[in-house]
């Protein structure tokens, strides 16, 4: 069990949902996005979100119509952050999503795999890449940015005797 999943089983559960959204965000969240992600009710999260601010843990930034709603920067919430901290693991995320898409036939890493940032190669012919973008643009919008390059398996097996793909390589699935 997880530092987090601990603290979580001690706090409101629906404070730790919106907790854990906003700590491991990269970006200040409106009301409408910290409901949607933490998956507690608008009126809940407002609920929650105005006593957070008032415990001195989120601020609130508002003008004209809009307010967002982000961490505040002190001791306190520097140790629920790490309490809460999840590592994201956006390169898994994509095998999950794509890995049983039809004509797909393997996903390849290659090139040095950063905490936010990877490279892969997706092998197959007539891959839905819809699917495969729509996966991507979730994957960025949570902070993991994915190169991908799509060849057929010929294309691949031609390249790699050719040595453009001798670098680190794992095969995902």
């Amino acid at each position: 069990m997880s530092k987090g999943e601990a603290l979580a089983q001690l706090v409101d559960g629906k404070k730790a949902a919106i907790l854990k959204i906003l700590f491991n965000s990269k970006e200040e969240l409106c009301l409408n996005e910290v409901a949607a992600k933490s998956n507690v009710s608008v009126t809940s999260t407002f609920r929650i979100l105005q006593e957070l601010a008032s415990a001195g843990l989120v601020k609130r930034r508002e003008w004209k119509h809009s307010k967002v709603y982000f961490p505040e920067d002190n001791e306190r919430v520097a140790f629920l952050k790490e309490l809460f901290y999840e590592e994201y693991d956006g390169l898994q995320e994509f095998v999950n999503s794509v890995g049983s898409l039809p004509n797909l036939q393997s996903i390849i890493s290659y090139g040095p795999k950063k905490k936010d940032k990877a490279s892969v190669m997706i092998i197959g012919e007539g891959i839905d890449m819809g699917k495969v973008n729509e996966v991507c643009q979730k994957l960025k919008e949570n902070g993991f940015e994915l190169t991908i390059l799509t060849l057929t398996k010929s294309q691949y097996d031609q390249m790699t005797r050719m040595g453009l793909y001798s670098g680190d390589k794992k095969v995902l699935k």
